[in-house]
């Protein structure tokens, strides 16, 4: 991977800075330089690096890389074509055509290196500390190790996702009262249980868990709990095989190894998306309980649709370039994320999900409408 340093570019003015190099970040950065920007991306971790996701793309999803021609298939991702969903022991097994199911190690890894093949410059390792808006230009502060030292950049984009700290003291993040944290974790063995091709699905009285083959035949495992169901259970293991057995789903050999990767409380929303010479975009611009699988749809289609802002931000800073932000990413995201809500909230009551998997057990072509929903294109409404 191609990486810069921070001391031989601290003097540099850029473009487009880009905080945070998971899908929203990554792929803003690939548009940015596409369109003839100087583009810098940063990010706090080594690469490649797990993250606690579903590691689920649906059919918006793949069509927007497919759009910005990235290729992630020659990364391992794999067709996922059924929905097995559980609850109380009862699996209905639903269509879902269209969809991928890549690790995001793969994923994020693919995406970076699209972003620098376009022309944009990558720095790993690097953590954003604190911004400063000037008439001309945006101040970042950065930490490589022991050495800390200043970025310069026409504009700004945070997409430091769900547990990003860039924007932590900004008192516009809203989380929703009972909302439910995100575990997620990798098997390195093959699985027999689980075939690939198939989400696996399993809803329980403290939260769901979703299953899914990813490359080199490997099980990832991602959940939503409840906020105290880990320390209850004694441990998110503990939880997530409560999960599976209440679902009747087997639980797979060696879970008890998993290296598990958190994710803070996953309904969320910010008030504000802008700043001076600033935008924020991705999970870092709120997010919804992702029962759905449309959390990278939201990424990417935000990514994609920031950049003819970035283009006239660059060109000349005008302040109603941010609320003109605010409103095009919420007419682009706001009603399927309310869509989403009302799924999850339909889904944290047990009977309600018991009667929905039964009736889709008998006729799974009832979620027809809402699979087609999930799976249209994201464009502004």
């Amino acid at each position: 991977m191609s990486c810069l340093s921070a001391p031989g570019h601290a003097e540099a003015l850029w473009d487009v800075l880009v905080v945070g190099a998971g899908v929203a970040g990554a792929m803003a950065a690939y548009g940015a330089a596409r369109s003839g920007l100087s583009v810098l991306l940063i990010d706090k971790a080594a690469f490649p690096r797990g993250k606690a996701c579903g590691c689920c793309l649906n059919a918006a999803a793949v069509k927007l890389l497919e759009d910005a021609e990235c290729d992630i298939h020659a990364s391992g991702a794999t067709p996922i074509e059924q929905l097995n969903l559980a609850c109380g022991g009862a699996t209905a097994k639903i269509p879902i055509p269209g969809g991928l199911a890549i690790s995001r190690e793969a994923l994020d890894m693919a995406l970076i290196h699209h972003a620098q093949k376009a022309g944009a410059a990558f720095m790993p390792r690097t953590t954003a500390e604190a911004t400063a808006g000037f008439s001309t230009h945006r101040e970042l502060s950065i930490r490589q190790d022991a050495t800390v030292s200043r970025l310069r950049a026409k504009v700004v984009l945070i997409a430091d996702g769900l547990g990003g700290r860039l924007l932590r003291n900004d008192g516009d993040l809203e989380i929703a009262a009972h909302s439910r944290i995100g575990i997620a974790g990798t098997l390195e063995d093959v699985c027999q249980e689980y075939a690939a091709g198939i989400l696996y699905m399993a809803c329980g009285k403290r939260g769901y868990a979703g299953l899914v083959t990813v490359e080199n035949r490997r099980l990832h495992i991602a959940a939503a709990l409840d906020a105290n169901a880990a320390r209850d259970a004694g441990g998110a293991t503990n939880a997530i095989a409560d999960i599976m057995r209440e679902s009747e789903f087997p639980v797979p050999a060696g879970l008890e190894t998993c290296r598990w990767y958190g994710a803070p409380a996953l309904t969320r929303r910010r008030r504000k998306l802008f700043g001076q010479r600033l935008f924020i975009l991705g999970d870092s611009a709120g997010y919804v309980e992702p029962f759905s699988g449309e959390g990278m749809a939201w990424a990417l289609a935000g990514a994609r649709e920031i950049i003819p802002l970035l283009e006239k931000a660059v060109g000349a800073w005008r302040d109603e370039l941010g609320p003109q932000w605010q409103k095009q990413y919420h007419s682009l995201v706001g009603s399927r994320q309310r869509t989403c809500r009302a799924m999850t909230m339909l889904l944290r009551n047990r009977a309600i999900t018991r009667l929905a998997v039964d009736a889709l057990r008998i006729a799974p072509l009832l979620a027809g409408p809402l699979v087609r929903q999930i799976n249209r294109p994201v464009a502004i409404a």
